[in-house]
């Protein structure tokens, strides 16, 4: 996570831009302690991590199959695709409801007082209502490994760049 915290500070310090990183929930409390926005992705890398470890190829090995692990992964992974998407529009930090055409209706009364949606430098009122406001990602910056990159990019036709750290 380090360096697309490097990354985010850079591009929102120097360049003004809302810079929301969207991730599992386990590094949530590090990137808010760097002053960036958060959307929780769901899932949970350690166990990510785990399954790769286990089955290192292309194909899963036979016990993972039979032991229902094939299953279990998929669902998962379903889960965090959804995440990558909602995080590209969606107000809030993604442990809310997904978006409905009612929770709609509650962004656009959104306060519009805050300046560009950044929450750089602004009271901590501003700040709240900046990240209440519904997120549109212009370019999403991934790593290789990452599931939904491309696809999200493809239906918002906006930049790709991935980036391996």
């Amino acid at each position: 996570m380090q360096p697309f915290i490097a990354l985010g500070k850079e591009l929102r310090d120097t360049y003004g831009h809302r810079v929301r990183l969207a991730t599992h929930g386990v590094f949530k409390d590090f990137v808010e302690e760097n002053g960036l926005e958060f959307f929780c992705i769901g899932g949970d890398p350690a166990e990510l991590m785990a399954f790769m470890v286990k089955n290192p190829g292309l194909m899963p090995g036979f016990d993972s199959l039979r032991s229902g692990e094939v299953g279990n992964r998929r669902a998962a992974v379903n889960d965090m695709i959804r995440g990558c998407w909602r995080s590209c529009f969606e107000a809030g930090d993604g442990s809310g409801v997904a978006v409905t055409d009612e929770t709609v209706q509650e962004w656009m009364a959104c306060d519009e007082t805050a300046d560009d949606g950044s929450g750089a430098g602004l009271s901590k009122e501003a700040e709240a209502a900046a990240k209440s406001k519904p997120f549109v990602a212009d370019c999403i910056i991934a790593n290789p490994p990452s599931f939904a990159h491309i696809h999200c990019a493809e239906r918002l036709g906006i930049p790709l760049h991935i980036m391996f750290t």
